[in-house]
Order: C-alpha cells, then sequence, then structure tokens
C-alpha cells in the first residue's frame, strides 16, 4: 500500500491499531536497533500515524516521505533506528541520523529525525526506556552528543531533562 493511501484514509490504519492493541500483551518491551530495509513496510503506517498525531500544516505541508533517501542513509550506516516492540508488534521507534558536524568534524553526533510510541503503548516508563535504549546503542558506536527535539503543543521537556538533556537552542518554523 503506498503511504498517499494510508494518509487519504485507508481503513488499514485504524485496524492496524487495532490489531496492535489486540497483540500487545503484558509483556515487555524489546527495545532493539533494526535496519530501514528490514522495517520499511512494518513502519510506514506508523509514521502515518505519528504524522496525523504530531505534525502541523496538514494542508500545506503534506507527508512524503523520502524513502530513497532513508535507503541510502541506511546503507551508508548512517541512519540508525531503535524499535519497540511487544510481543513481536511494532509499537514505536527513534530514529536519528549518526554523522560529525559542519562545526565538529572529529566529533561523532546524533541527531534525532523522529521518535514515536503508538498512543495505546505509552502508559509507563516505555518512552523513557526506549531513550535509554538509543542512548547505549549510540554510546556503543562512539556518538558524543545527541541533539533531540520536541513539539511544544506535545512538550516532552520533563523526560529530556530527567534523562539529563539540557534545553540549548529554540527552533522556529515559518511558512513562506
Amino acid at each position: 500500500m503506498s503511504i498517499a493511501a494510508l494518509i487519504v484514509g485507508s481503513s488499514s490504519v485504524g485496524h492496524l491499531a487495532d490489531a496492535l492493541t489486540a497483540t500487545v500483551m503484558k509483556a515487555g518491551t524489546v527495545f532493539a536497533v533494526e535496519r530501514w530495509r528490514d522495517l520499511r513496510s512494518e513502519m510506514l503506517p506508523l509514521l502515518v500515524r505519528h504524522w496525523r498525531e504530531v505534525a502541523l500544516n496538514h494542508a500545506d505541508v503534506p507527508l512524503d516521505i523520502d524513502e530513497a533517501r532513508y535507503r541510502q542513509l541506511d546503507e551508508a550506516g548512517a541512519l540508525h533506528i531503535v524499535t519497540a516492540r511487544r510481543a513481536g508488534a511494532l509499537i514505536g521507534y527513534h530514529v536519528a541520523i549518526i554523522s560529525t558536524h559542519l562545526h565538529y568534524a572529529s566529533t561523532l553526533h546524533g541527531i534525532t529525525d523522529v521518535y514515536w510510541i503508538a498512543p495505546e503503548c505509552r502508559a509507563g516508563r516505555t518512552g523513557l526506556r526506549l531513550f535509554q535504549a538509543v542512548e547505549r546503542e549510540m554510546k556503543a558506536l562512539g556518538v558524543r552528543k545527541l541533539f533531540t527535539a520536541t513539539k511544544l503543543h506535545l512538550d516532552q521537556g520533563a523526560l529530556f531533562e530527567h534523562l539529563g538533556y539540557r534545553p540549548v537552542e529554540r527552533l522556529y518554523a515559518k511558512l513562506i
């Protein structure tokens, strides 16, 4: 199924949420590094749900995932994905690009692209544990600094500050 079909309102997204809720058991959440090439078809419907929940300006900035770029970054080893699964079902993810920085060529950075956990799976410490897993995995790869952001209308700042992150910039956006 295409992204366009998922966005336009295919009932499969609703069915996915129902199936996800039905298959998520009391068993623990498993966090693991996975590859885009292996996750693509499973992750696309969740990216659509994520966009619907989090993004602003849907009409002006439609979801249009650059799958070729994701594939290139994955093949180059620069795309880092930590998944969250319950009973084998994908319930969330953290996606980052690992690279040196234009101003700090000797320091490996992780720059968060997106993170999300299905709303029906957010109880407890799942978000905290996802970011702890991300930090562990990135540290093992030699990443020295991890950047992440939060939407002001869905502020996760308290979580990040609990984990030791500090606000360092304020990001502005404007439709032009």
